[in-house]
């Protein structure tokens, strides 16, 4: 496959981004990796990353989303859109490319290309 999707992460949505913060950290022990006032990025001791948000989801609902690392989201958008159903369509967002298919099971998967400079910042 030409686009050659890597896991990347998981984002769950949360009302209480402080409260889950701090829920990850001193009870889960995962390790802040990236922050922003609507999201922050954690990492387990295998290198696992996960992610918590505040803001709005890319599609309806409260669902956790799980995103795919690409090199070239639009790349990855017309290989697959012959062969894949495509929930959401190619955007452009503050932290990247992205677009969403569908599953057989009805689950979206998120593709990405991480922007350069998106809005989240290393801790």
């Amino acid at each position: 496959m030409a686009s050659s999707p890597r896991f990347g992460f998981v984002v769950e949505y949360v009302a209480d981004l402080d409260a889950a913060r701090r829920f990850f950290v001193e009870v889960l022990g995962l390790t802040v990796e990236r922050e922003h006032p609507t999201f922050v990025e954690f990492v387990d001791p295998a290198g696992v990353h996960c992610a918590i948000a505040s803001d709005e989801p890319l599609e309806p609902g409260n669902q956790r989303e799980l995103y795919w690392l690409v090199a070239d989201a639009e790349a990855a958008y017309r290989e697959l859109a012959p062969r894949a159903l495509i929930r959401v369509p190619l955007k452009t967002m503050p932290y990247g490319k992205v677009f969403g298919i569908q599953d057989p099971a009805g689950q979206a998967h998120y593709w990405l290309e991480l922007a350069a400079n998106r809005p989240s910042r290393p801790v």
